[in-house]
């Protein structure tokens, strides 16, 4: 009895429309991708992302063109409709933000990386600049598209089907058969024609699109883990409560019961509250005069900071809704002006609907507050309303009949109905209001975060199986923020999701730019692993000795990689500055002579003077020695110290050893007067003089030793186990003659030697191992080729006359892929990079051009982009400022090109973490030995949260200028006492802390 007065006051309840449940009309699962409605209507969800280009007038006018063409089609005929639905919510971009970063988060955990302050000051602060935004179109396929007959059909074939009796549960045989296939070429045709207009879209699952239904209905409690119970998914256990005839608590519970879980109340006439919330409705009573993009409407909603969401119901077949109307105001025109004028406003709309679609159209928003908020409610209702009325000259009205109806009716894909009444226009003008304007990614998720102008999400991923090769190009003008923006990337590559232990990253810098990211890893890592990131500013000293003829442990001979490197090396020392080529020959006894350094210094085989070892020399390798109770043999080499002390276990030891057993420089001289070398080029001379290429090549390698000393001994300089490494070339790079351009292509070349030379290795190197040492270089092997490799040259100008440099990093791009290396120049103006490198680029990340025209127009023509990208470059690439650093980024994927307007957002933290200007980082380095790198990084951005303090620095030093107290006021001095004045402060602070505590 019970039971049957629940079911007599659920369906009263139900047909006066009282429950929130009672205006839903989904019923069940068709398919995977596919809702049935009450009706019997199909319905999917595709999900729009957004564009993948810059949206300006020329292109909005091209995609209302295109759309017109691809979307309408359909909507010639009844029975179709699509609900384009919108909706922004400032206050839940924190989930969002949650969503992406949690790769970063396991990152850092996986590697023991304390960067917790800077992870969470991140979420915080770029919460402030960002919002949730969902976008859907709803796809309706209604049984009104059937003809009479099938209809009729369709409907008797779905009663013969036998199904248990289920009054409160789902009827999976809803659907009506002549519908499907209807339906699944609207959708396709539909999703076909977003990736024609180059938007991001896709088909949603049904669970996926349901969750997304109740995060609509309740944005707090919405999650996208969220799974509705549908056919095919397993049955919840539920205690039967009907009779024994009904087997409803057998089956899947109705899907309005497993979306609606808050109750509802009218509370005023223009207000209702929907579980936690107060929410308004606003319907769009009067369509507008003249359509304008959305993008004047959000930037309005996005001034007053109000969560809303928007739809447009479109319905096909608009022409044919008028018909009574038309025939009406033909009967009576005779009477008054008035209705001939709308005669001849339907009679137009009839003859426009032959040639383009003609549609009903209604658009409903709502907005809502927290619930004990009632003046927060009405202030951003009426809002919603004063920014939709000035959005093209419309109409609109917040007071109109039920207000949880109103509300409901801009609720993603309950139903097909809404409370605006409905406006008939052709297609064209309604696509015109649509949101298309809005940014798409296309990663899901990143270890980056960017946003648009407007405040989107815009995550990205480097290393990505989306792009075909990993090849960036960052320029911009001095002082755009291309250094903050690679060290930010950088950053990004570290912390990518499923990343367990430190990525391989290498810098050639010029300057201090790197710096800060290295001391942000290296003071994150455990103590006993601070030495695996590594910053080191290169000299030309002997302390600082890198031999470029080093092997891999045990080898007695370069690999092929190796062994083309040191060609080149030679051949650039060996060709006189200012020269692109070598001289005739050169190449030839250059190959000959590497070869014979080897073999020379071999320890087995005839001939061979392999380096005798000598006590006291390297006191790590004696002390090993001894610890290890090795036995030598009489006269012991080099290489004998290094087998035995790896048969011990002692790797570092015999790798040490190992670098007083492989040639030098020095040893290419006596290597040239080889007989078998002579015998071949003693006659080859230069050109008409006198000279040979052999003794060319003897005092030009006499010259680099006495040169270039970091070239000329044994190895002091290695960066030994670091996987984070930066060489700053600043003090031996030059700019300037020919012999100072010859100097910076050996410092680059070395440089990249020293930190990348184990990258190339492959299995296949294995083969000229010695036995012995395989088992280890497989394991070496292995580690690297299954870790990301990423390396950055920054003020890559300084390459520009250096062929050899440009040559070797062309072939590093074309080969990185398959080695998993990514490449990165960072440079001030487009023409220092080559045609090669900028047509290999899958990145080019713009900061910002020289002011010139034709810096901007070459800039557009070598990448062909569009006018509204070449305004941006003009107009919107300022540079950094507080609210993060403009870049335009052109990205190739396999889904297409992206062409996006982005801004890079760093929290206070994080921008004096990565900040590179020379004042800055030399305050951040005094504070970081006085306080340590965590609080010193706090003081610093809740002192100066721009992330700079050069304002404060110059404000200081031209006040003691105007004193005329100069010795004080030098840089130095003034950067001493402001962080005097920090760390009295960050002291202040921790007492006053102790004292509360």
């Amino acid at each position: 009895m019970i039971t049957f007065l629940d079911e007599i006051l659920a369906a009263t309840l139900l047909s006066m429309r009282q429950p929130v449940e009672a205006f839903v009309q989904l019923e069940t699962a068709d398919d995977n991708v596919t809702l049935v409605a009450t009706d019997g209507s199909l319905i999917s969800f595709v999900k729009l992302f957004g564009s993948r280009q810059i949206i300006g007038d020329t292109e909005y006018q091209w995609i209302v063109e295109q759309a017109t063409l691809k979307l309408g089609a359909r909507f010639d005929r009844p029975g179709y409709a699509m609900q384009f639905y919108f909706m922004r919510d400032p206050s839940t971009v924190g989930n969002d933000l949650e969503r992406v970063m949690r790769g970063n988060r396991a990152a850092a955990r996986a590697m023991e990386l304390d960067l917790d302050d800077l992870l969470n000051e991140r979420k915080r602060h770029l919460a402030r600049y960002m919002a949730h935004e969902d976008i859907f179109l709803v796809l309706w396929t209604r049984p009104s598209v059937l003809t009479k007959s099938e209809l009729q059909s369709s409907i008797k074939q779905r009663g013969e089907k036998k199904w248990v009796k289920a009054a409160n549960a789902q009827y999976p045989m809803q659907a009506l058969e002549a519908l499907r296939t209807r339906h699944k070429s609207y959708v396709s045709s539909v999703v076909a024609a977003l990736e024609e207009i180059s938007m991001k879209a896709e088909l949603i699952d049904t669970h996926a699109a349901l969750a997304s239904v109740r995060t609509s209905l309740y944005p707090h409690i919405g999650s996208e883990e969220w799974h509705a119970n549908l056919p095919g998914d397993p049955l919840m256990p539920r205690l039967p409560q009907q009779g024994a005839k009904d087997a409803s608590d057998l089956l899947w519970p109705p899907l309005r019961q497993q979306i609606c879980t808050g109750d509802s109340a009218v509370l005023t006439p223009s207000i209702a509250r929907i579980g936690n919330l107060l929410w308004g409705g606003v319907d769009i009573t009067l369509a507008p005069a003249e359509p304008a993009p959305f993008p004047q409407l959000l930037a309005r909603l996005i001034d007053n900071d109000i969560p809303f969401r928007l739809s447009f119901l479109i319905e096909s077949a608009g022409a044919q809704s008028v018909g009574f109307r038309a025939f009406a105001a033909a009967v009576l025109a005779f009477s008054n002006q008035v209705n001939r004028q709308i005669r001849e406003s339907l009679k137009s709309l009839q003859e426009l609907s032959q040639s383009e679609p003609v549609v009903k159209l209604r658009i409903s928003l709502a907005t809502y507050a927290p619930v004990n908020d009632r003046k927060l409610i009405e202030m951003r209702l009426g809002a919603v309303t004063q920014a939709v009325e000035a959005w093209g000259y419309c109409q609109a009205s917040s007071s109109g009949g039920d207000p949880l109806e109103s509300t409901l009716s801009s609720v993603l894909g309950i139903a097909c109905a809404s409370t605006a009444p409905a406006a008939v226009a052709p297609f064209r003008e309604v696509v015109k209001l649509l949101p298309w304007q809005r940014a798409s990614s296309p990663f899901q998720e990143g270890s980056v975060i960017f946003r648009s102008a407007d405040g989107r999400i815009w995550p990205y991923q480097s290393g990505s199986s989306l792009t075909t090769t990993w090849f960036d190009l960052i320029f911009a003008q001095p002082g755009a923020g291309k250094s903050v923006l690679m060290n930010a990337l950088n950053l990004g590559t570290i912390l990518s999701a499923g990343a367990a232990r430190l990525p391989f990253v290498a810098i050639l810098d010029i300057g201090p730019s790197s710096s800060g990211l290295i001391s942000l890893i290296r003071d994150a890592l455990p103590l006993n692993r601070r030495h695996e990131a590594l910053h080191i500013k290169l000299r030309m000293t002997p302390e600082y000795a890198v031999n470029p003829f080093d092997t891999q442990l045990g080898c007695r001979y370069p690999l092929p990689e190796e062994r083309s490197y040191l060609t080149e090396l030679l051949t650039l020392l060996c060709t006189p500055p200012g020269q692109t080529q070598a001289y005739d020959g050169m190449s030839q006894l250059v190959g000959l002579c590497v070869d014979e350094m080897y073999r020379w210094r071999d320890d087995a085989g005839a001939n061979t003077e392999a380096r005798p070892y000598l006590v006291r020399i390297e006191k790590e390798v004696d002390d090993a020695i001894a610890k290890h109770n090795i036995h030598l043999p009489n006269d012991p080499y080099w290489w004998d110290v290094v087998d035995a002390l790896f048969e011990k276990g002692a790797v570092h030891e015999a790798m040490l050893a190992q670098r007083y057993a492989v040639p030098t420089l020095v040893d290419a001289v006596t290597a040239a007067r080889r007989p078998q070398i002579r015998a071949l080029l003693e006659e080859t001379q230069i050109g008409s003089s006198a000279e040979t290429v052999i003794h060319a090549f003897e005092r030009m390698i006499s010259s680099s030793v006495r040169e270039f000393p970091i070239l000329a001994s044994v190895t002091r300089f290695d960066i030994g186990s670091a996987r984070i490494a930066a060489i700053d070339l600043q003090d031996v790079a030059p700019q300037g003659d020919d012999l100072a351009d010859r100097q910076t292509a050996v410092m680059y070349m070395l440089a990249r030697h020293a930190l990348i030379r184990s990258w190339w290795l492959g299995p296949d190197m294995i083969r000229s191992v010695p036995e012995k040492y395989r088992p280890y270089h497989e394991a070496r092997i292995r580690d690297i080729r299954e870790t990301p490799k990423r390396i950055c040259f920054d003020e890559f100008h300084r390459t520009s006359k250096t062929t050899a440099v440009r040559s070797q990093v062309i072939r590093d791009v074309r080969e990185g892929r398959k080695w998993g290396v990514q490449i990165v120049l960072a440079s001030q103006l487009l023409d220092d990079f080559s045609k090669d490198m900028v047509d290999l680029a899958t990145g080019v990340w713009i900061c910002g051009t020289a002011v010139s025209d034709r810096a901007i127009t070459d800039t557009a023509d070598r990448f062909g982009l569009s006018d509204t990208a070449r305004w941006i470059m003009r107009y919107r690439l300022t540079g950094p400022r507080p609210a993060g650093a403009p870049v335009l980024l052109l990205l190739s994927t396999n889904e297409g090109r992206y062409e996006q307007h982005l801004v890079n957002t760093l929290g206070p933290i994080e921008l004096w973490a990565l900040s590179t200007s020379a004042e800055d980082v030399d305050l951040r380095t005094r504070l970081y030995i006085a306080l340590g790198a965590g609080q010193a990084r706090q003081v610093l951005a809740r002192f100066f949260p721009g992330g700079t303090a050069r304002q404060e620095i110059r404000r200081r030093i031209v006040l003691r200028m105007e004193k005329g107290d100069v010795e004080s006021g030098a840089t130095s001095a003034v950067i001493e006492e402001m962080a005097n004045e920090l760390v009295v402060h960050a002291h202040s602070d921790a007492s006053k802390s102790m004292v509360k505590s």
